[in-house]
C-alpha cells in the first residue's frame, strides 16, 4: 500500500515557485467555485500544489480553510496521477455556499480532466523518437 502525504516539496509555497504557473499555464480549467491553473514541470517530479484562496472571496476564516483542506485531501489522493505538473487553484467567491460534498465533486470532476491531460502528454512523450 502507497502512503499518501502532502510533504513540504510538494507544495508552492515562495513567489518564484508561483510565477511560472501563473505566466505560462499549460493547462487551465474553470468552475465556477475555483479556477485551476497548471504547467507541467519535469516529468519525473511529484506534483506539487499551490493555492490561493482570498479573504474578498472567501470572508470567512473557516470558509477559506474548508476550502483548503478539501483541496489538499483531494490533492493528495490524486498526486500519482499528476505527476509533473505544478498546479495552482485559485478560490472564487462562488465556492462559499457550496456544501463540502458538492465542492469535492467539482474539484474531484476539474482534477480527473486534467490528470487526463496530463497522461495523454507523458504517453505522446514516450512515443516520439
Amino acid at each position: 500500500m502507497t502512503r499518501l502525504r502532502f510533504q513540504r516539496y510538494q507544495r508552492l509555497l515562495t513567489a518564484k515557485a508561483f510565477t511560472p504557473v501563473f505566466n505560462d499555464p499549460t493547462h487551465k480549467l474553470s468552475d465556477r467555485s475555483f479556477l485551476i491553473l497548471a504547467r507541467e514541470s519535469h516529468p519525473e517530479s511529484a506534483a506539487r500544489l499551490g493555492l490561493v484562496v482570498a479573504k474578498k472571496n472567501l470572508k470567512r476564516a473557516v470558509d477559506r480553510n474548508r476550502f483548503k483542506r478539501l483541496v489538499r485531501e483531494r490533492f493528495r489522493h490524486m498526486q500519482h496521477q499528476l505527476s509533473g505538473l505544478d498546479i495552482v487553484i485559485l478560490a472564487r467567491r462562488g465556492s462559499e455556499p457550496l456544501l463540502y460534498g458538492e465542492l469535492d465533486d467539482h474539484l474531484l470532476r476539474q482534477l480527473t480532466k486534467l490528470a487526463k491531460f496530463n497522461e495523454r502528454n507523458r504517453s505522446s512523450m514516450n512515443e516520439s523518437p
